[in-house]
């Protein structure tokens, strides 16, 4: 299989694999009950967004470099309209939560005015990661998992995907994004079979 070939291949495959993890982890939430944090859903989807923005912005950019961001900013919509309509107590978390939304708005206005277009997009790897701590934190003080394994398994094989096209084409920007979403939801899958395998032996 010749360089394009495989980049077109594995760009098809993280967007059939992260349309499928959107579209059974809204189903999870109607049908299973399962109950994600808003508030990491909703820095997902303004930092995604954000990161995409800025990304196109740079003097290199492709659709297939960085499929993953792509096709995240469109999942990440997805399931917070599912977190919004399916959640039954209050949406809004911690202070903390906060600080991460005003950190994202900071870092737009930054952009806007500096231009400074890959610093921008690095930051808003920063605050994704950071989005991530308030799942990071119901996984490990709960019993009782919250979350729906099936739909972390898929956005950790869509990962491995993305990071093929970023690979090939040398996009760094892409490569940062794709390797950042692995790592951290390797994270989270780890703390999911924690609860099953010590919380709940």
């Amino acid at each position: 299989m010749n360089k394009d070939k495989l980049v077109k291949s594995a760009a098809i495959a993280t967007v059939v694999t992260m349309l499928v993890e959107g579209t059974i982890y809204v189903w999870s939430m109607k049908s299973l009950g399962v109950r994600p944090v808003f508030t990491t859903w909703l820095l997902f989807f303004v930092a995604s967004s954000l990161s995409l923005w800025t990304y196109w912005s740079t003097e290199k950019h492709s659709v297939v470099g960085n499929i993953a961001n792509v096709a995240d900013a469109f999942v990440c919509a997805a399931i917070l309209t599912g977190v919004i309509i399916f959640e039954k107590g209050n949406l809004m978390g911690s202070a903390f939560d906060e600080y991460c939304l005003i950190a994202s708005v900071v870092i737009l206005v930054f952009w806007r005015v500096t231009k400074h277009h890959t610093l921008s997009n690095l930051s808003l790897q920063a605050v994704m990661t950071i989005a991530y701590l308030p799942t990071f934190f119901e996984l490990w003080h709960t019993a009782v998992n919250t979350e729906f394994l099936p739909m972390w398994i898929l956005s950790w094989v869509s990962s491995i995907f993305a990071l093929v096209p970023a690979r090939v084409k040398k996009d760094r920007l892409g490569t940062v994004y794709a390797g950042r979403g692995l790592v951290l939801v390797s994270v989270v899958i780890w703390l999911i079979l924690r609860i099953h395998w010590v919380v709940h032996p």
